[in-house]
C-alpha cells in the first residue's frame, strides 16, 4: 500500500480545487501550540471553514500542511490538537489503523473524508461503497509517491463527512472470523474457577465447545509459526497476522497445516478435539497482540 506520509517534504503542496490559482507551497508545523505561526494559521482557517458551513456559504479552499509527529504523538493527541478529526488525518494520508507511520503526515484546513480514485484497502473500498452517490465533493490532486511534483494522484474531499460506525470498527481494531463458527463459548476470557483443579485461574482466551472433528478455522490471514503439543493446551496451532497479532488454536485433534505456511481467513487449519487437559471436545481460541493476551470476543466478527 502506499503510504502518503512517506512523501519528501519538498513536494507538499497545497490541495487547490479545480479553478482555484496554485503557488501557496504547502507550510511545515513544527509545534502543535499557538506559539508556531503555522498551527495558529491551519486554526485561523480551519474557523474560516467552520463560519461558511454555518452560515451556509462557499467553502473556502483547502490547504494541507505537514507535520513530523513527535515519539510521544499519535493519531488522537495530533488529531485533538489540531480539532482535527482523527479519520480526516487518516484517509487523507491512506492509514487503515490508528499506528503512525515513519515521515511526515499530511494535515488538511478542513475535516471530512479523502477517498482516493484507486481504493486499495477494505477500508477504503467500504467508504468508496459508501460514498458512491454522494455527489457533494470536491476533486482534487494531489504528488503521487514518486515524489515529482509532475506525477499526480487523484481524490475526492467529502467536507464534514465522517467514519460510520462500521468504517470506525475496522480501523480501529483488526476484526477476525470466528474460528469455529457454529460452536457455543462454554467459557469466557478471564478468572474463572478452573474446571480439572478446582482453584480460581485465569482464563487467556475462550474455549468454544463443538462435536469432535468440527473444521477449526483460521480468524486471519496470517502464516503458521509453531505446531506445538504440551500437557496444557494438547495440540495447538500458533498463527502470526498483521498489525502485531497472534493467535492460538489449541485442544486439536488434528492440525492440518504445517509450520511456514501462509493462510486465508476461514481456512481449515485444524479439527476440534480434547488433547491436553480437556473435559471434552472444543476450542480454546487465544488472540495476542505484541505477544499480550486480548479479550477474542469483541474482536470477532
Amino acid at each position: 500500500m502506499r503510504r502518503m506520509s512517506r512523501i519528501l517534504p519538498t513536494v507538499f503542496t497545497s490541495i487547490l480545487a479545480a479553478g482555484i490559482a496554485s503557488g501557496a507551497l504547502a507550510q511545515e508545523l513544527r509545534r502543535l501550540h499557538p506559539e508556531d505561526p503555522v498551527y495558529r494559521q491551519h486554526q485561523a482557517l480551519l474557523e474560516d471553514y467552520h463560519a461558511a458551513r454555518a452560515r451556509n456559504m462557499k467553502l473556502p479552499p483547502l490547504s494541507i500542511l505537514y507535520y513530523a509527529p513527535r515519539e510521544e504523538d499519535t493519531l488522537f493527541s495530533i488529531a485533538a490538537r489540531l480539532t482535527i478529526p482523527y479519520d480526516t488525518i487518516a484517509t487523507l494520508n491512506r492509514l487503515s489503523r490508528p499506528k503512525i507511520p515513519e515521515g511526515p503526515l499530511m494535515i488538511p484546513t478542513q475535516p471530512g473524508l479523502f477517498l482516493y480514485d484507486d481504493p486499495e484497502t477494505d477500508l477504503e473500498r467500504k467508504i468508496a461503497g459508501r460514498l458512491q452517490a454522494e455527489s457533494t465533493f470536491r476533486q482534487l490532486h494531489i504528488p503521487a509517491d514518486d515524489q515529482t511534483a509532475r506525477s499526480q494522484e487523484s481524490v475526492r474531499f467529502y467536507p464534514g463527512t465522517a467514519f460510520s460506525s462500521a468504517e470506525r470498527t475496522r480501523f480501529l481494531r483488526v476484526v477476525f472470523m470466528d474460528p469455529l463458527p457454529g460452536g457455543m463459548v462454554s467459557s469466557r476470557y478471564g478468572y474463572r474457577r478452573h474446571p480439572m483443579w478446582g482453584t480460581s485461574v485465569f482464563h487467556r482466551g475462550i474455549d468454544i465447545s463443538a462435536p469432535f472433528g468440527t473444521p477449526v478455522l483460521s480468524a486471519a490471514p496470517g502464516v503458521v509459526t509453531e505446531i506445538r503439543r504440551d500437557p496444557q493446551l494438547g495440540l495447538s496451532v500458533h498463527m502470526d497476522h498483521r498489525e502485531e497479532y497472534s493467535t492460538v488454536y489449541a485442544h486439536l485433534q488434528e492440525a492440518m497445516v504445517s509450520v511456514g505456511d501462509r493462510v486465508e481467513a476461514g481456512r481449515q487449519i485444524g479439527a476440534v478435539g480434547s488433547t491436553g487437559f480437556s473435559t471434552g471436545p472444543h476450542l480454546h481460541f487465544e488472540i495476542l497482540r505484541d505477544g499480550k493476551n486480548r479479550d477474542p470476543e469483541p474482536y470477532i466478527r
